[in-house]
């Protein structure tokens, strides 16, 4: 049986389903936050329909983890939305621009009491190196929605 190569991240955020969906979604809101740490969500696109696209360019010249050279300074991240129903499940396909592999990101979001809970799991990653790569992206790019979203002391719970 071969291992599976996937991201779990979860969160419990102060904030309403609805608020959360939002800054998953909706774009000007998506470039607050989108991006791990020390880069900038510079441009951002979103047809949010099922197979609709997406499309984030990130600035990577001040990232805190570099990207591999192949990807340069200024890096894509794109996909189609595979499953979309508002405010509680989000799926859809990720790749990186200059990079041959495209995976699949789901997120839930799931009420408990004043609290939301996110799962996001990002799977069917090609290999060890790859799943490391996205765990480092995801950890503080979920810290920056936390932010973003008036959670600096969000309950964090890493897998």
């Amino acid at each position: 049986m071969s291992k599976s190569h996937s991201v779990v991240q979860k969160r419990m955020l102060k904030a309403s389903p609805e608020s959360i969906w939002d800054a998953l979604t909706k774009p000007a809101l998506m470039q607050h936050w989108f991006c791990p740490l020390g880069m900038t969500a510079i441009e951002v696109e979103a047809d949010l329909q099922l197979g609709g696209a997406f499309r984030i360019v990130m600035d990577a010249r001040a990232a805190a983890m570099k990207p591999p050279p192949e990807m340069g300074d200024f890096v894509t991240a794109y996909g189609r939305y595979l499953r979309v129903e508002p405010p509680h499940r989000l799926e859809f396909s990720w790749a990186w621009q200059g990079r041959d592999e495209t995976s699949r990101v789901s997120v839930s979001l799931t009420p408990n009491g004043e609290l939301t809970e996110l799962v996001l799991v990002h799977d069917q990653l090609k290999d060890e190196t790859s799943r490391i790569f996205h765990e480092d992206g995801w950890t503080p790019t979920l810290d920056n929605l936390c932010k973003y979203l008036g959670n600096q002391n969000a309950l964090t719970d890493r897998q």
